[in-house]
């Protein structure tokens, strides 16, 4: 899963706007060490990667990694909100499924701060609506439902449009949503993807919205449900 070089810049400008030099200087003394130390583990283990985020741009052919990954996500000795994300961007892979939700759940509710939700939480939502599954429906409705998660739920959201055995459900939770500015957008995306014909009303609504992303992503949608 390869990383939106496009917000990674946005982060990067907006983390050095809001430190200090001397802040920010010691947030990438503290990255680089974390980073090497996690590549000191994976070469142990047998991975030949110079970089963490190795893992995240090159394509892998071997997996036996994810589970070291998944026990340093929480581990004392790494504590840095980006390299938390490369790791769990790095296991955001097909061979990850059946192994890594039980765990990334888990840690997404230990999540404490906003800036940490939307970071790190927001990547944990983006390997669910990746590597979707039916079986995790009821954990994905609870976060996408509760307004407290913020922007970190837009990609739970999305996921929610991937259902088989939960349409009804998720169809009634999404239109809610579709009047919840932080995942709006998402919302009338997974309506689109389920083919909600329950939604059409509203989302003729949405095509006339002054957001004209939100209005664009409403017509997308209704012509995803009434195409044959």
């Amino acid at each position: 899963m390869n990383l939106n070089f496009d917000k990674e810049v946005e982060r990067i400008i907006r983390e050095k706007k809001e430190t200090s030099p001397k802040v920010l200087n010691e947030i990438h003394r503290v990255r680089k060490k974390e980073n090497e130390f996690i590549v000191m583990e994976l070469r142990n283990a047998g991975f030949k990667v110079s970089d963490l985020f190795d893992l995240v741009n090159f394509k892998q052919t071997e997996f036996g990694y994810i589970n070291l990954l998944l026990e340093l996500l929480d581990s004392d000795k790494v504590t840095d909100p980006i390299i938390k994300d490369g790791i769990i961007r790095a296991v955001t892979v097909r061979k990850a499924k059946g192994i890594a939700e039980k765990k990334l759940l888990e840690y997404y509710k230990s999540l404490k701060t906003e800036k940490e939700k939307e970071l790190i939480g927001w990547s944990v939502g983006n390997w669910f609506e990746y590597l979707y599954s039916d079986t995790y429906f009821d954990q994905i409705k609870e976060i996408s439902a509760n307004k407290n998660n913020g922007m970190s739920r837009q990609m739970f959201v999305l996921a929610l449009g991937k259902t088989k055995k939960h349409k009804s459900e998720s169809e009634k939770l999404l239109l809610e949503l579709t009047f919840d500015n932080q995942v709006a957008l998402h919302a009338i995306i997974a309506l689109g993807k389920l083919k909600s014909t329950k939604s059409i009303e509203r989302l003729t609504e949405l095509t006339t919205d002054k957001n004209k992303t939100i209005k664009k992503e409403a017509i997308k949608a209704l012509k995803k449900i009434t195409s044959e």
